[in-house]
């Protein structure tokens, strides 16, 4: 079993409308709602491919009652902790042209005591897991060295542990050394201060990361090739060129991807190439983070990864 933790959850909601008119009344033609977050994206994935996944983390309110019916309807397997606060919502505003605009409410706040109970039920979870994977943002300072806590824990108990997140969770994250670290350019320049532009920029974030004992990391960069290291090696995939209908959570199937592949036994080369297929399949159909195998296998024949070191 995978777990992913996701501290920050949001009812994603899509309204379809023929166009945003600023101090106008706009009628909407249609409305999608499903639960939005990091790590649920990745359970979501993963339990599309067929491995088994359960999704935790912090939901409040009705809000949180609604996601918990909504991730019920899908058949998505999670135990998450309630807090007093409201879960947030994000409204993403779909026009005719497939220009998408898209507002998140701010986070509700937590507290120690959430903390302390959702690094319980985690350890409990933990036990029959493979790997315990943290996505995401905090809501709250409370929260933010949650991902240290159970990267920590995890490691203690002999479990594996994957970090996709950014700020403060993603720096107090890297210093618990994960097993695998999924960092894009951006969040990498962020958090070390060093640029990551070229690749020789690139091949020295790898480095310096692997060097603080992260055994496994993929650094990314939007529509760019998808750098790799492990202790060993250093892989470049190039995504596939595809007709992006929306890019929300094809980093996250690109993480569901890579960590099935893994536990397949997969060599490094066949589950990079799965994960970056993974993410430009999401990013080509309008539904998120739940691309069949077959969409996924569709795009391998297009993926030629290069070992450069």
């Amino acid at each position: 079993m995978i777990t992913t933790v996701t501290l920050n959850p949001m009812l994603d909601k899509t309204v379809s409308v023929p166009g945003i008119r600023h101090g106008a009344i706009v009628r909407a033609s249609g409305i999608d709602m499903v639960v939005g977050g990091k790590g649920v994206n990745v359970s979501r994935q993963l339990a599309r491919l067929g491995a088994s996944t359960v999704a935790t983390g912090f939901l409040g309110g009705e809000i949180g009652t609604l996601l918990e019916r909504l991730l019920d309807e899908e058949g998505l397997h999670h135990r998450f902790v309630r807090v007093d606060g409201m879960t947030r919502e994000g409204v993403t505003y779909l026009d005719e042209t497939g220009q998408m605009t898209s507002v998140f409410e701010p986070p509700h706040a937590v507290t120690p005591g959430d903390v302390e109970r959702l690094v319980t039920v985690c350890a409990d979870l933990a036990q029959n897991s493979a790997w315990v994977v943290c996505c995401g943002s905090s809501p709250s300072d409370a929260a933010d060295l949650v991902y240290r806590d159970l990267i920590s824990n995890a490691r203690a108990s002999g479990k594996r542990t994957a970090l996709d997140s950014y700020g403060a969770p993603l720096r107090a994250g890297i210093d618990a050394v994960p097993d695998l670290l999924k960092i894009n350019r951006h969040e990498y320049e962020q958090t070390s201060g060093n640029s990551a532009g070229t690749e020789r920029e690139v091949l020295a974030a790898l480095d310096a990361l692997r060097n603080a004992g992260i055994r496994l990391v993929v650094l990314t960069d939007g529509e760019r090739a998808v750098y790799a290291a492990d202790t060993a090696s250093v892989w470049r995939v190039a995504p596939p060129v595809i007709t992006s209908v929306n890019p929300t959570g094809s980093g996250d199937s690109m993480l569901a991807g890579m960590l099935f592949g893994i536990e397949q036994g997969w060599d490094m080369p066949v589950w990079l190439s799965f994960g970056v297929a993974a993410g430009a399949a999401n990013a080509a159909v309008r539904e998120v983070s739940a691309c069949p195998r077959a969409a996924i296998d569709g795009l391998l024949d297009r993926i030629q990864p290069q070992r450069i070191l």
